[in-house]
């Protein structure tokens, strides 16, 4: 890559996410940006437990209280996942299913069949894939996954006392994007992409190699012939 004082940065360009044809393809639109939202919400409630209040349509930890919504559950008994607009007996105020019904109706708009189907059996992390689904369509502070010990109620949490992502820290892309994808299995090249372009960053896209620039500064990410992070550098 040249020098930052020869960067040609009219090869930058401003990139649009593309539409989704697939679960697949919304897990790795938002994937990036949702969780880094996860590590700011985890300094914001520290080591508190979580405790749910339907009545008040919160979730609390310790002293702080957040509304949320409630997306849906993972089973852990077969591994399923239950839509919150499917699971009539839990008797969930439809004040807090808003998302829930809105998900669903995106994936008949899209053909999404993960979005459609009240209850099915799903993969590992699942549960984290819907929860950074819905908190990057919603454009939520955070998402949750709260396990009941039978399983995880996923809701998305939006309020002020959440700190927003701070954009200008470029260099949170360069430990954040390493942990995801060794958190949760997705196609890293689509993902590194979308997570720089909700940070704003212009790209240029090669074979093997994505480049980002925001305020004069770049990051690096070369791939292997499959797509896979071989390496994440950045000039900042």
């Amino acid at each position: 890559m040249e020098n930052d004082n020869t960067l040609d940065t009219s090869k930058f360009v401003n990139v649009e996410k593309l539409k989704p044809q697939s679960f697949n393809d919304l897990v790795v639109a938002n994937a990036g940006l949702s969780f880094e939202k996860q590590f700011v919400f985890a300094d914001v409630i520290g080591d508190n437990g979580w405790q749910l209040d339907m009545g008040t349509a919160t979730i609390v930890f310790g002293d702080l209280s957040f509304p949320i919504q409630v997306i849906g559950s993972l089973s852990f008994n077969d591994n399923s996942w239950m839509w919150g607009w499917a699971n009539k007996q839990s008797g969930i105020p439809e004040s807090l299913l808003l998302q829930s019904n809105k998900l669903k109706q995106f994936g008949e708009t899209h053909s999404i069949k993960e979005l459609i189907e009240p209850h099915f059996n799903v993969e590992e992390n699942f549960e984290h894939k819907m929860g950074m689904v819905a908190c990057g369509l919603f454009n939520s502070k955070s998402y949750y996954c709260a396990n009941y010990g039978q399983g995880t109620l996923v809701v998305t949490i939006d309020d002020t006392k959440i700190p927003a992502i701070d954009k200008n820290k470029l260099e949170k892309v360069l430990t954040i994007f390493p942990q995801l994808i060794s958190a949760i299995a997705l196609d890293h090249k689509q993902a590194l992409k979308n997570y720089l372009i909700d940070r704003d960053f212009k790209l240029q896209i090669l074979d093997n190699k994505i480049e980002g620039l925001k305020d004069g500064k770049v990051i690096t990410a070369k791939f292997d012939d499959l797509d896979r992070l071989e390496s994440l550098k950045g000039k900042l």
